[in-house]
């Protein structure tokens, strides 16, 4: 189950903080999300082919850190990593809980920014800060994982690069459908959100919800 999660995410193959932490208006004043920082000299993502490649480059690189916190798309992502989070909660909340306790034990070993809070909301916040960040590394891995196990998707990412029908930068809207000659089976697709290009976590087109009959509607 996690090992198809993880194929979907990158090609949508069968795509702690808020999900734009920010909407900066340039590059440089882009925020790190998950304590990854943006490099937007290193990885471009003007266009639906610079996003592929860097997306390319980043697992090239083992840099699966960032591919997971600025190249793939962020809602889907966030969404995943709040499922995730939720699930690390109890363990998380235990481990703060039994280290809280022994540092009130030992309040004069342990410098008062370092201490586990006492107070109840901000003891909830920590242990929700922690299970996200813990998420966000379960993610990675299993990205990670799906790549390392399985060539064939970064052979189907560098035909889609090298030979994919890229729509007209001009008109491509927010959507990009990048199709190949020899992957008859899927495409692959970007998303633009404000000014740059992530790899979504999806292989075909939106379906249009069918609409709900007219109430007025006689029947015959």
């Amino acid at each position: 189950m996690r090992k198809g999660f993880a194929l979907a995410l990158v090609l949508g193959l069968g795509s702690l903080a808020s999900s734009q932490e920010g909407r900066p208006k340039t590059p440089e004043e882009t925020p790190p999300r998950f304590g990854v920082a943006f490099k937007g000299k290193v990885y471009l993502q003007s266009t639906p082919k610079e996003a592929l490649n860097s997306a390319i480059e980043a697992v090239d690189k083992g840099d699966f850190n960032y591919l997971v916190a600025h190249l793939l798309e962020p809602t889907f992502v966030d969404a995943r990593i709040a499922d995730r989070g939720k699930q690390f909660e109890p363990s998380v909340e235990a481990n703060l809980a039994a280290l809280r306790d022994f540092q009130q034990r030992n309040l004069d070993k342990v410098a008062p920014e370092s201490r586990v809070p006492v107070d109840a909301e901000k003891f909830r916040e920590r242990v929700a800060a922690e299970a996200k960040a813990a998420g966000f590394k379960q993610l990675v891995k299993d990205v990670q994982e799906r790549f390392n196990e399985d060539p064939e998707v970064m052979k189907s990412l560098r035909l889609f690069r090298s030979g994919g029908t890229f729509p007209d930068e001009k008109s491509s809207g927010d959507l990009a459908k990048i199709g190949h000659a020899e992957i008859k089976d899927r495409s692959l697709f970007l998303k633009k959100i404000a000014d740059r290009w992530y790899v979504e976590n999806r292989q075909t087109e939106p379906v249009e919800p069918m609409k709900a009959p007219d109430s007025d509607t006689k029947k015959p």
